[in-house]
């Protein structure tokens, strides 16, 4: 199957079946050749993982649709230093900020910090990262916190990426890699349920099938 036919959805699709299939479709899409493949490093994978959500999204009109205003209007990543520059972010050193990944969508804020100030909590990315846990926000501009990369921007939805990793004494330990992050242009885009279920197996998807080079 061309790669462009990914994005093709079936029709009359419940949010629950869209999301089985966009993980169904993302599993062909990564699927090593062998486990030792360099396409299975994590910037290629995340590159085409974020394109399929994006225009998956854009496909499946009936939820997200633009006549509605509740276009996605950005998928993508931010990840912890340690990976995108090991050199000079050691993996043993707490990270301060993530930073952009792989992405659909409009430009984007290059960093996005993980410490609050007396005057400004963290964003929602922040949140999601720190607490390990997925955050749902309805009305960004409610959140006290949101950074406004994108001022159409009124929904969002941040889901935690932790992968598993062995030390050097032969423990297993688990370890925050970054967020996956979505942007919707309508009020409560995203749902406590479907949404965030749906997502989350997206990104045990990706957890599973992708090299982090830890």
């Amino acid at each position: 199957m061309p790669h462009a036919d990914s994005l093709a959805l079936p029709e009359d699709l419940d949010k629950r079946q869209f999301y089985e299939h966009v993980c169904t479709t993302l599993e062909a899409l990564l699927t090593p050749a062998s486990p030792d493949d360099p396409a299975a490093n994590f910037i290629t994978c995340l590159s085409n993982a974020a394109s399929l959500l994006y225009g998956s999204y854009e496909n499946y009109g009936q939820a997200f649709g633009r006549q509605d205003g509740r276009r996605i209007n950005w998928a993508g990543f931010y990840l912890v230093p340690s990976l995108l520059s090991p050199a000079t972010s050691p993996a043993s050193v707490e990270p301060t900020q993530l930073l952009l990944g792989p992405f659909h969508g409009r430009p984007a804020c290059l960093s996005v910090s993980l410490k609050a100030t007396t005057k400004r909590p963290v964003g929602v990315c922040a949140a999601g990262f720190l607490s390990g846990e997925t955050v749902v926000v309805p009305d960004v501009e409610a959140r006290p916190g949101h950074i406004a990369c994108d001022g159409v921007t009124k929904s969002e939805v941040v889901v935690p990426i932790v992968v598993k990793r062995r030390r050097a004494d032969g423990a297993e330990e688990e370890v925050k890699v970054g967020v996956l992050d979505i942007d919707c242009e309508g009020l409560n885009a995203f749902d406590e349920e479907a949404d965030r279920e749906g997502l989350e197996r997206f990104v045990e998807t990706l957890v599973r099938l992708v090299r982090w080079d830890l």
